[in-house]
């Protein structure tokens, strides 16, 4: 059975797939840097070069720029590989993929720092090299991430004993890797929301009524399939959306939109919550004095990248809004066709079923059934 879920590489595996690209380096500039010590080797030692001698420099000296080309070819060649599909020599040889926080190609940037960071840490005399291989030890959120991976916001996963997120959709994986009963394909989705039924008009008031008629006479006339009336939409000159069961009731009777719950944001640790009506989500989230919010949610995110009050979700007729509430590391929303756009911070943005919205080192994606 293959198993789809996503693991983190080992230390053993991290540290062999290094030690293989590291190996490959060395064995590709032995032969050059070789022949240069043998070339400095014959050299006469007299006070005055013979033309034996100065043959021998020019020999070292081209065996060198040789030997330090390749070095540079190879890197450069192992830089843009793990870059474009996040594999090393070492890495596809031991069956490691190396992702970004979206389980995707790394990028030339972060793979620069990966291995930027990498290489101060080897500077550490004696240790240097060592802590750089088994620093993912010391990871406290027990994701495996060294200290190079942390700077470069990078993750080692292990594709033959779990999914390949590069290949398979990223973090999420395609919609395919785990189908919900309950829960239908994003894609047959055109909106979260239903369209929206038209408002039944407020019933007339009632004529006046002579004094000295009794009370019956005054009661209005009972219809066949009543709408509760709704009063002035208290949202109107506030601009922002509050939700009220009782509004929600009366418009699934009246066949119109259905209720926010029919929403649900699933997030990256499985937990599924049904879009009742405003919500706040970060690691400690408050809301502001004069805002009505439904649930708060709150993340555990150790390494304190998602903020105390990070984004804002709610639901209206026009669909599913997301706001970022100034947060340190921002809000992104990628679509469902792979397409991301950063969500500027206080701006509310639409998404749609299938959306995935990011948030520091955790994410939410949008979708319709019941949690």
């Amino acid at each position: 059975m293959v198993n789809l879920e996503l693991v983190n590489a080992s230390t053993g595996k991290r540290a062999g797939a290094k030690l293989i690209d590291l190996g490959l380096a060395w064995i590709l500039q032995l032969l050059p840097y070789t022949l240069a010590l043998v070339s400095l080797a014959s050299l006469s030692g007299s006070a005055y070069p013979t033309s034996s001698d100065e043959q021998a420099l020019l020999a070292a000296a081209v065996w060198w720029v040789v030997g330090t080309v390749l070095g540079i070819a190879l890197w450069i060649f192992c830089w843009a590989w793990e870059a474009r599909t996040g594999k090393t020599p070492g890495q596809a040889m031991l069956g490691l993929r190396t992702g970004n926080v979206e389980g995707l190609a790394p990028g030339w940037g972060a793979v620069f720092v990966r291995n930027f960071v990498f290489g101060l840490i080897c500077l550490i005399p004696v240790a240097g090299v060592v802590l750089a291989l088994i620093s993912n030890i010391f990871d406290p959120n027990s994701k495996r991430q060294g200290w190079h991976d942390k700077a470069a916001r990078t993750f080692v996963f292990d594709v033959h004993a779990g999914r390949d997120p590069l290949t398979t959709g990223g973090i999420n994986g395609p919609a395919s890797f785990a189908p919900r009963a309950d829960l239908p394909a994003v894609q047959q989705v055109a909106s979260p929301m239903a369209s929206p039924a038209a408002k039944a008009p407020a019933p007339a008031r009632p004529a006046a009524v002579p004094a000295a008629a009794p009370p019956a006479a005054v009661a209005p006339k009972a219809a066949a399939a009543p709408t509760p009336p709704r009063a002035a939409d208290p949202d109107a000159d506030l601009g922002v959306t509050r939700f009220s069961p009782a509004r929600q009731a009366g418009a699934a009777a009246a066949g119109g939109a259905p209720p926010a719950s029919d929403v649900v944001l699933t997030f990256n640790d499985g937990q599924r919550v049904a879009l009742r009506g405003p919500v706040l989500i970060g690691r400690n989230p408050a809301g502001y004095d004069d805002e009505t919010v439904q649930e708060f949610l709150t993340v555990d995110d150790p390494g304190k990248s998602v903020s105390k009050t990070h984004l804002a979700v709610w639901s209206d007729q026009s669909g599913v809004w997301v706001q970022d509430r100034k947060s340190t590391n921002g809000t992104r929303v990628v679509r469902a066709d792979g397409a991301t756009a950063e969500a500027p911070a206080g701006q509310p943005v639409l998404v749609d079923a299938g959306d995935v919205v990011r948030f520091g080192d955790c994410f939410f994606s949008i979708g319709r059934g019941h949690a």
